[in-house]
């Protein structure tokens, strides 16, 4: 399932040099938003796969650029290091604000943060981030269904005063998620929660690595995990408007579509962009808060 015939141009882009971070358009910020949401593959660890998409800084200098080139203004970052959430947050500047929940490995209930690098590595957290050019008020990390043994990831919010939105970081379990049970699924509770919470929420923004492709790809076995109500597939459709809602672009390196940026609002512009830096593409939804 390979959809990606922009992706060399448009991976191509990112290499432009880095612009330093604008300041946010005072005049539209009250309703227009545009909000970035990331896989980086920060992790130090072996295990994590991350080793052969450059390092830290090469990461900071693609969020920069987006933050330069596209107007971003909030972040939804998954698989960040802690220490390099603080040097990025240096580069961003004054203005911004942040909010960050660990990754916690479960083992028969016990949890343990993880680790951005290996034993004798760095040993600095790592986990997913909530970044905002705008005060963050009520942050708040939610309770949802996790392997009792297995990776255990946050879902986590905090409300942007400029624009008055939730900005709500969402990482979904993969299948396979829980060694012992290995064809347990954790998703389908997770969004039936997820979704329940968001609920509650006049303006909000749901983002991340869902893990999971969209509900109407032919032959997506996995398509039962998303509940009624969510996803909402066209104009009128009961559910949250996801900004490439229809398209059909990949946002994972194995050609998969599991990146999404859900939300109240309309819709202005979406992008999908490759980088070299991950094995997530980077998503930015335009947004009309009113």
């Amino acid at each position: 399932m390979k959809r990606k015939l922009l992706a060399g141009l448009l991976g191509s882009l990112l290499l432009v040099c880095v612009a330093p971070a604008a300041a946010p358009a005072s005049a539209e910020a009250a309703t227009d938003l545009r909000v970035m949401s990331w896989n980086m593959c920060g992790s130090q660890r072996a295990s994590w796969g991350c080793a052969a998409y450059g390092r830290p800084q090469d990461k900071i200098g693609v969020v920069e650029r987006n933050v330069a080139d596209q107007g971003v203004r909030a972040l939804l970052l998954q698989e960040i290091c802690e220490n390099d959430l603080t040097a990025l947050m240096t580069r961003l500047g004054t203005g911004w604000n942040r909010t960050f929940q660990p990754y916690q490995w479960s083992q028969a209930g016990v949890k343990a943060n993880n680790k951005c690098g290996e034993e004798a590595g760095r040993s600095d957290r790592i986990g997913t981030a909530v970044v905002a050019s705008s005060g963050l008020t009520s942050a708040q990390s939610y309770p949802t269904t996790q392997p009792w043994t297995g990776q255990n990831r946050p879902f986590h919010c905090a409300t942007a005063t400029t624009w008055a939105v939730r900005l709500c970081n969402v990482h979904l379990s993969p299948k396979g998620s829980n060694p012992d049970e290995p064809t347990w699924e954790y998703a389908d509770d997770q969004l039936a929660e997820i979704k329940s919470i968001a609920a509650g929420f006049p303006k909000v923004v749901l983002g991340g690595d869902f893990n999971v492709e969209p509900p109407y790809f032919p032959g997506n076995a996995r398509a039962w995990l998303w509940p009624s109500g969510f996803y909402s597939t066209a104009p009128g459709v009961p559910g949250y408007a996801e900004c490439d809602r229809g398209l059909d672009r990949d946002t994972h390196d194995g050609g998969y579509r599991l990146d999404y940026l859900f939300g109240t609002g309309t819709t202005l512009g979406c992008s999908v962009t490759d980088t070299a830096y991950s094995d997530h593409h980077v998503v930015v939804r335009h947004v009309d808060l009113t």
